[in-house]
């Protein structure tokens, strides 16, 4: 246990910028475009007075009706962590190329031969390096969104008060806020198995590779789908190529990409989008959770291990540069 979580630090510590860094800097700066975006409002509010449905107001409390308040307070005590979506966006891009040079660059800077003098394990060290993708850096970009979205509900909370509308009491008031956080963290353990081929393929690869590893992880599947395309429409073959895009060019391409299953599976079909009243977060958690009664998922988790077991085997006989 102490020498997975000595692994771990070490892993964390060479890759703080993409995993720690990364999610910071981009929630300043989204965090920034907001403010000056609000204070631009607010300024131009102050100047010009206030408009509401094409009609000018002194203040929007007065303007707006009892339900459109409360849909305004339900979409942001419930829907406020949709503002964090860009950086779980970025956190697929770390997380694919983490995995991508992870073995492959301690080849090619010879310290493998360093470490492997270490009494550590191959297996260990692989298994270190996926749980840093896989567990620590969602942990992580989930703290940060989290402070992002708190920070950015209260910024907007503060432009309404200024328009005269006061929404601090009703949106501290609503459960949901304070759920949200949790419902997406109850989303990870999903994550973590979805996203298990691609980080079993990128490592698999990176252990194997001589040169240029994102040629041969993207190329390879890339060009075989357009290969059997053009065999099938060339000879007419009827073959199901649409089946290989999706099943071996997207799962094992773009499974690092939070959410993914979405798009890629029929649970996406029951997600509601855009509702105020605060369900939306709640049905990709029921609809994520119910991923684990399909096949598509553990076939994928199956893959997934026995690509990571390949990378561990490559890793134990391949240390050349």
């Amino acid at each position: 246990m102490n020498t997975m979580k000595w692994l771990v630090k070490r892993e964390f510590w060479e890759h703080k910028g993409g995993f720690f860094w990364a999610p910071i800097w981009v929630a300043g700066i989204m965090t920034f475009f907001l403010a000056v975006s609000l204070f631009a409002a607010v300024a131009l509010g102050a100047k010009h007075g206030i408009h509401f449905n094409g009609t000018e107001v002194s203040n929007l409390s007065g303007a707006m009706s009892p339900k459109d308040k409360a849909e305004f307070v339900a979409g942001l005590a419930t829907g406020y962590m949709g503002m964090s979506g860009p950086l779980f966006m970025v956190l697929g891009f770390v997380v694919f190329f983490f995995c991508l040079g992870s073995l492959f660059d301690e080849r090619k800077d010879r310290s493998v031969l360093f470490w492997k003098s270490l009494p550590v394990s191959d297996s260990a060290t692989v298994l270190a390096k996926v749980a840093l993708a896989l567990v620590i850096a969602p942990a992580i970009t989930l703290v940060v969104a989290t402070i992002m979205a708190l920070i950015s509900m209260v910024m907007i909370c503060i432009a309404a008060a200024s328009f005269g509308l006061n929404v601090f009491g009703p949106v501290l008031s609503t459960p949901g806020l304070y759920l949200a956080p949790f419902q997406i963290a109850a989303i990870l353990p999903v994550y973590v198995l979805w996203a298990l081929p691609t980080v079993g393929w990128l490592m698999m690869v990176s252990a194997w590779a001589r040169t240029k590893p994102f040629l041969w992880a993207v190329g390879v599947p890339v060009l075989t789908g357009a290969l059997l395309s053009w065999f099938n429409e060339l000879f007419d073959f009827n073959m199901q190529i649409s089946w290989f895009w999706h099943h071996i060019v997207g799962r094992g391409l773009l499974s690092v990409a939070p959410g993914s299953w979405f798009a890629m599976t029929d649970v996406g079909q029951g997600v509601r989008v855009g509702q105020n009243d605060g369900a939306d977060i709640g049905s990709m958690l029921t609809q994520s959770w119910q991923l684990l009664a399909t096949a598509d998922l553990w076939i994928g988790v199956a893959v997934g291990a026995a690509m990571i077991y390949a990378a561990i085997r490559l890793r134990r006989w391949k240390d050349e540069g």
